[in-house]
């Protein structure tokens, strides 16, 4: 009874979340934890920490133990003698070593750095992946508003232009309208028909592409969306904002600096200790002679060793020459990378800019035309009502109106757009 009560609080609380509206913020947070994209990049991140770890090992000291075991048989040597025999003789070894690296050319130590600052670069990498992520959901957002509101304005027009109909017919029967009028009405609401049912079909793919985008699984739900009231005019700016594209290709850099550093310690000569501990011990099978106990045997046979070692690369076949050209290209290629990226995030700052400015100037002109084809659209129905106007010029009023709306509701949309693009690259966060 319990597990049932559960599994259904579950499903109550699933059917409330889905049916609560979503607003941007909500579409973004789910984007960053469910988007494939995003989910790749925070893996990757994942494994240049552990390549960091792997980085760090390499530089502490090394310990191991070891076991061996044989069996003799046939003729060999008597451990107890050192005589050759023909006994049966169980032998096995213990061993406990430790290796400390003393000095290697710094090259653990910039191994080290060139992770870290691969660790951090892939980190960058991810954020700018998660932001790029996030303006696809923001285009898709609003895609959906705007095709909502076509879908709108198309069933506001498609009742117009039914009533005009049913009017029209009316006139017939009065004597003040003609059947060639009641044709070219119903044509007007046919092209309404035709609209509304495109205008719903490009809905239902915007909503798809918003859920693709999400990480969403793709179904005909349509999601219940808010869209948020927004202070366009105000724009924030965070002057210390570096893009993470671009912080991504600093830390590329730098982990190239510490390469080429590590590529050049190759030359030096290694220095290390090594000590340890060793013991044996062995049993003659068959030979009547009582064997020394395990505990015995390993304090008497026990040995230590310790020992230092030095080792001076002198020729390598060229592989260490190689590796440091590769790595001072690697180094030159790291650094244009970052002035081509500083200059693109520069160029597409000002784009935003540019592209916020105009959009802010082009609504007004289509809030004027807008306001204009209203009042024409209403003097030519006006006229059509009173017979000095006819069906086609209603039609093309009416369709000059329209595009005048979806115009207006596009440049409106694409200026909350734009605008959310120039404030993430003055620094605005974009959740």
């Amino acid at each position: 009874m319990g597990k049932k009560l559960f599994i259904f609080f579950i499903a109550l609380a699933t059917s409330v979340a889905a049916a609560a509206q979503m607003t941007l913020r909500d579409c973004l947070l789910y984007a960053r934890e469910h988007a494939h994209a995003a989910r790749i990049a925070r893996i990757e991140a994942n494994k240049a920490r552990a390549d960091h770890g792997i980085a760090l090992a390499a530089a502490l000291p090394y310990a191991s133990f070891n076991v061996g075991g044989n069996m003799s048989f046939g003729r060999n040597i008597d451990p107890e003698t050192n005589t050759y025999g023909n006994q049966k003789t169980v032998a096995s070894n213990f061993g406990l070593g430790i290796s400390i690296p003393l000095f290697d050319g710094l090259v653990s130590i910039n191994n080290i750095k060139s992770a870290s600052m691969a660790t951090s670069r892939l980190k960058e990498t991810a954020q700018a992946q998660a932001d790029e992520i996030s303006m696809a959901v923001v285009r898709s957002f609003y895609n959906v508003s705007y095709c909502r509101a076509m879908v709108a304005q198309m069933e506001d027009a498609l009742a117009r232009d039914q009533k005009t109909l049913e009017a029209t017919r009316r006139g017939v029967d009065l004597g003040n309208k003609s059947e060639a009028d009641v044709a070219d009405v119903e044509a007007l609401v046919a092209s309404d028909v035709y609209e509304l049912t495109n205008q719903q079909n490009l809905l239902a793919k915007a909503y798809m592409q918003l859920k693709a985008d999400m990480g969403m699984e793709p179904d005909d739900e349509p999601l219940d969306l808010a869209e948020e009231v927004s202070d366009n005019d105000k724009l924030q700016t965070d002057r210390a904002f570096v893009h993470p594209e671009v912080k991504a290709a600093e830390y590329a850099y730098r982990e190239s600096v510490y390469s080429l550093r590590a590529a050049r310690g190759a030359f030096s000569p290694t220095i290390q200790i090594n000590a340890g501990i060793s013991t044996s011990y062995y049993k003659m099978i068959g030979s009547g002679i009582a064997a020394p106990s395990f505990s015995r045997q390993w304090h008497n046979n026990m040995g230590q060793y310790v020992g230092v070692s030095f080792s001076l690369p002198i020729f390598t076949g060229l592989a260490s020459v190689n590796r440091v050209k590769r790595a001072r290209l690697n180094l030159e290629q790291s650094r244009e990378a970052l002035e081509q990226k500083r200059f693109e995030i520069e160029r597409r700052t000002a784009e935003a800019a540019l592209d916020s400015s105009a959009a802010a100037d082009e609504l007004e002109a289509a809030k004027k035309r807008l306001d204009a084809e209203e009042k024409a659209y209403k003097a030519t129905s006006r006229r059509y009502e009173l017979g000095s106007a006819s069906a086609i010029d209603l039609y093309t009023s009416s369709a000059k109106l329209s595009v005048a709306r979806a115009t207006a509701e596009g440049k409106r949309i694409q200026l909350i757009i734009n605008n959310i693009i120039l404030s993430y690259y003055k620094g605005v966060p974009l959740i």
